[in-house]
């Protein structure tokens, strides 16, 4: 843990609240993303898109933020980056399974990430 934020990080897992604070962040930055869509015309309102919006925020910040806690980031920039993959949604998801792909050799689907794993003839 960071220095000086080891406090704060035990704090929020042991206080009973968890990962919740960056689920928070990840679902408004989800919601800032599904609003600035329809205003632009993309679509109309819909609640079922809506929790789905939420549903892939939730897990690419919570995932984001077990990332940016094994690298040792300090609660604030981890905080943004929830926020920003929230806002992302899928497209965090599918830089994060990049980099991990990346960072332990495993290859990736074809078409994704510049790497063609399909056998050339």
């Amino acid at each position: 843990m960071p220095e000086g934020q080891g406090g704060i990080w035990k704090m929020l897992v042991d206080g009973g609240l968890g990962y919740l604070w960056f689920v928070l962040l990840a679902v408004w930055g989800g919601t800032v993303s599904y609003i600035s869509r329809i205003r632009r015309g993309n679509f109309t309102f819909s609640f079922v898109e809506l929790v789905g919006e939420w549903t892939i925020s939730a897990f690419a910040g919570v995932m984001t933020a077990l990332i940016c806690q094994e690298m040792e980031f300090s609660l604030l920039l981890t905080s943004a980056f929830a926020g920003m993959s929230g806002h992302m949604g899928g497209r965090a998801v599918y830089m994060l399974e990049g980099f991990l792909c990346m960072r332990f050799g495993i290859p990736t689907v074809t078409g994704r990430f510049g790497d063609d794993t399909k056998d050339k003839d």
